[in-house]
């Protein structure tokens, strides 16, 4: 318990007082990362006397009409449905299966959300909410069409929505979140997102960018037999040049898998039967960061065809790998297979388990199977279940349990994602992937107005 209180305050000790958008700004924002520059201790109010509706709520009261679960003073909304028209004033439809989110500030006070569509056979894509400064949906249009499997993704500090593809050639694409992809009235060419084939060809789930060190951090969701590896890529300085509000191309590069140097290459840390398996209990783990192999081809295919030639690949296997952020120097990121949540230190290079739902008082995890994940600027952090009982669960890191947020009634084929606060801190958004029905086709997004901002 006193190395997780550590860690407690090391992870939030500048909680609110950076974010990527400081990136746009001013450069020299990361020396504000240190811990000798912090000046709070993770404990409520955060600095300047500020609180996070998240800190403290009521248990669940009954659901709404559309099945929704939220605590006393919390509110939710249908804002989209697949297959529907979120505007009048919009010819597009919300697609189906709606997955990973983000929000981007507008002028004027309004906003964008962003929702990636998990559809196969070049269905997939990116559909985007446009919010005035009221929360009114003024229009809706897609940013990049005629891609597939479209799961969860990131947000950069220069304002873009990184989406990723979910199968064994997956890429990531850069899409604009503020214009229709070569709008035409009436009509919408096949994509015009930017492909970045230098981030890898793989089962990509989420992105999360560190603008401070200038790199990206990736997970591969090959599900629990894969092998999946969590990456990241480093830019050349000619692709992404120092300077304040400098963005990168993202073309060159080296792709890299995560290592821990305790453990043999090509295992699965978590498994039971590893002398040294790692726990919540374990201290954190020097890990490094080794070239793959063969970056420009389909990696799954790659680790295969090295195996059968009795060559070990590089890196150990993170099962299911899924949800990613990155705050304050800490890059999270989920394994929903085993249940459990971690935390890679890029100033001291070092993976640590935070959360594992299979040990401790189970009344006291509400989160299974998690998925999606972000951080709000307060440092709370929320997790999306993959199924389970369908909640989103707050992580309490002082002692390792979760609280639920939100719980979804009569959604039982479905899993919650799209995860995302609004600019000003004041909603949050999530999707139904498959709705009451269970069908890709039923998909629900929905708005929840906090008590006041998680900002």
């Amino acid at each position: 318990m006193p190395r997780r209180r550590e860690f407690l305050r090391q992870t939030f000790i500048t909680a609110g007082a950076i974010s990527l958008g400081s990136f746009l700004a001013d450069d020299s924002a990361a020396a504000v990362l240190k811990p000798e520059h912090g000046h709070g201790h993770g404990h409520w109010p955060w600095p300047g006397g500020r609180f996070s509706p998240f800190s403290k709520f009521s248990e669940l009261q009954p659901p709404n009409a559309d099945g929704v679960m939220l605590p006393r003073g919390f509110h939710a909304r249908v804002v989209a449905r697949s297959s529907q028209r979120p505007s009048a004033a919009s010819t597009y439809s919300w697609h189906g299966a709606p997955d990973g989110g983000a929000t981007f500030a507008t002028r004027g006070g309004g906003w964008v959300y962003v929702s990636n569509a998990e559809l196969h056979d070049g269905a997939g894509g990116v559909g985007a909410l446009r919010f005035d400064r009221f929360g009114t949906v003024i229009d809706a249009y897609p940013i990049l069409l005629g891609t597939s499997v479209n799961c969860a993704g990131g947000p950069t500090p220069w304002n873009t929505w990184l989406s990723c593809e979910e199968h064994a050639s997956g890429l990531v694409w850069e899409c604009d979140p503020y214009v229709a992809n070569g709008h035409r009235p009436g009509r919408y060419p096949d994509t015009d997102g930017r492909s970045l084939p230098a981030l890898g060809l793989f089962e990509h789930e989420a992105v999360a960018v560190d603008p401070f060190q200038r790199v990206l951090y990736m997970t591969e969701d090959a599900g629990s037999g894969g092998g999946g590896r969590v990456y990241r890529f480093v830019p050349t300085h000619r692709d992404w040049p120092p300077g304040r509000g400098v963005r990168p191309k993202l073309r060159d590069g080296r792709l890299q898998v995560l290592r821990i140097k305790t453990f043999a290459d090509d295992v699965d840390p978590s498994a039971l039967d590893l002398a040294g398996r790692i726990t919540v209990d374990t201290p954190p783990q020097p890990v490094e960061w080794v070239d793959a192999l063969e970056p420009n081809q389909p990696q799954r295919a790659v680790r295969d065809s090295y195996r059968a030639a009795g060559t070990t690949p590089p890196g150990q296997h993170f099962p299911k790998a899924e949800g990613m952020w990155f705050f304050n120097g800490i890059v999270y990121f989920v394994t929903s297979f085993n249940q459990r949540i971690w935390a890679y230190d890029t100033h001291h290079s070092t993976l640590e388990l935070i959360y594992d739902g299979n040990v401790g008082d189970k009344s006291k995890h509400s989160i299974d199977e998690p998925d999606n994940l972000i951080v709000s600027p307060l440092g709370d952090i929320l997790v999306a279940e993959d199924s389970g009982n369908l909640e989103i669960g707050v992580l309490r890191l002082h002692d390792g349990t979760s609280q639920p947020l939100m719980r979804l009634i009569g959604h039982d084929d479905s899993e919650v994602t799209g995860l995302a606060l609004s600019p000003d801190g004041r909603r949050l958004y999530f999707s139904s992937q498959r709705g009451e029905t269970g069908h890709d086709e039923d998909g629900i997004t929905f708005e929840v107005t906090l008590p006041f901002p998680a900002k």
